[in-house]
């Protein structure tokens, strides 16, 4: 799919935000391992939650879905599976699914396709050997197929914190269900920790204790899993695309949905814009968001790596130099953004540069060009934002990716009166 957008265009309506992708995978994965029935609301209708959603239903969770609610009720322990569940390019499902599956005394295999099979796994899978489960990969032309085997019998382990937080979040879904108690000790720093107290909430929610002692996480087990309620929360990573554009070239929007007090950990963006000067009003979880002048900004990632994307497309329209720093980890996502924003950007007449640990954007405008996504969500995403505010014509190959992580962008960005053609 090729999405042309004619630049400068301005912003103006109201859209609804979309549900929390991380929190959904989250709250699926708690009700595969509850006792009862778990409802959640407002679930994210992504493609990475549709793999997680059919990854469960295989481990033998019960799920229907009433219009945008999910009840599922789930089971102590996984069912046999007898073919591999498929996990597409979700590095969520494919981490999170392969700790649970570790609990299980029956041999689990795990699909990954040839792009996610990129993405780091061995750590998760040393951690989880570590207390007792077995795990192999194999890669063929198609991608990976992961096997997994348990019980997980408990014990110590050690995870690198500065890879994936997934990573952690996996092991302390699993680790409840061991046979004995568990410690996971996360050597260095542990980067994107909001997104482990996110999982750490939804567990609690369930009925499941751990304690946290600085970056070791203590968990009694075996515990059991209890069905719970969750409403989810607006999707703050993606929803950031919009407000970019309303800070590029909005007159005013208005994005429902959003909750600046919510446990989304990329809430954080809204102090950003307010240091570069965009104009925001809270009302409930209704934001009113005009643009302004754009002063330059200075933010550290290292929690919150996803809002790098469409920082750096504000940058370049700020009237100075920005810069984001602890975005090393963006060279594990679905491309290496380290490369693949600044280049694609760079095609407009960004002048960004990345050293070590640390991007800097020179701001002046952007002019239109043809632009390729890479098969990266965020890389379309923020190739559509930065031609809004371009002047001239500009082309997105291959932007039906966005389905990844928020599949309404494109209908929201003409519902905010944008003039887009779709081929």
């Amino acid at each position: 799919m090729i999405v042309r957008i004619k630049g400068p265009q301005s912003l103006r309506g109201t859209v609804t935000a979309p549900g929390s992708k991380a929190y959904t995978h989250r709250a699926l994965l708690a009700s595969l391992l509850s006792r009862g029935e778990t409802i959640i609301e407002g679930a994210s209708e992504c493609d990475d939650v549709h793999w997680t959603l059919e990854g469960i239903r295989s481990l033998g969770a019960k799920v229907r879905i009433q219009n945008s609610r999910i009840v599922s009720v789930g089971r102590e322990r996984s069912a046999l599976c007898a073919n591999p569940i498929e996990c597409g390019e979700s590095g969520a499902t494919l981490r999170f699914l392969t700790a649970i599956a570790g609990t299980s005394p029956t041999r689990t295999a795990l699909r990954a396709s040839k792009r996610l099979a990129e993405r780091p796994l061995e750590p998760l899978l040393k951690a989880m050997e570590t207390l007792g489960a077995s795990t192999m990969i194999s890669e063929n032309t198609e991608g990976s197929e992961v096997s997994v085997q348990g019980p997980l019998k408990g014990g110590e382990t050690w995870i690198q914190g500065d890879i994936s937080s997934q990573f952690v979040s996996g092991l302390l879904f699993a680790a409840p269900l061991a046979l004995t108690d568990v410690i996971v000790h996360v050597k260095g720093r542990l980067e994107s920790r909001p997104y482990v107290e996110m999982t750490l909430d939804v567990l609690k929610r369930h009925g499941i204790s751990i304690s946290v002692e600085d970056s070791d996480f203590r968990i009694p087990a075996p515990q059991k899993y209890t069905g719970a309620f969750h409403d989810v929360p607006g999707d703050f990573s993606s929803a950031a695309f919009l407000i970019a554009g309303a800070g590029i070239a909005g007159e005013e929007i208005t994005v429902s949905g959003l909750n600046p007090g919510s446990a989304e950990p990329d809430a954080v963006f809204l102090k950003v814009i307010d240091q570069m000067g965009l104009k925001v009003r809270n009302v409930g979880q209704t934001l009113e968001v005009s643009g302004s002048k754009l002063e330059p900004f200075d933010f550290d990632a290292i929690n919150n790596p996803d809002l790098v994307p469409p920082l750096e497309v504000l940058g370049c329209f700020a009237k100075g130099t920005s810069e984001i720093r602890g975005v090393k980890r963006l060279r594990y996502k679905e491309t290496n953004r380290l490369q693949t924003i600044p280049a694609e950007l760079g095609k407009m007449g960004a002048k960004i540069s990345v050293n070590d640990d640390v991007v800097r954007i020179k701001g002046g405008g952007l002019a239109g060009s043809e632009l390729d996504s890479k098969h990266d969500h965020r890389v379309a995403m923020s190739c559509a934002i930065a031609s809004i505010g371009a002047t001239g014509d500009s082309s997105i190959r291959k932007a039906e990716v966005v389905s990844k992580s928020y599949p309404e962008f494109f209908q929201d960005l003409t519902r905010l009166g944008v003039d887009l053609n779709v081929e």
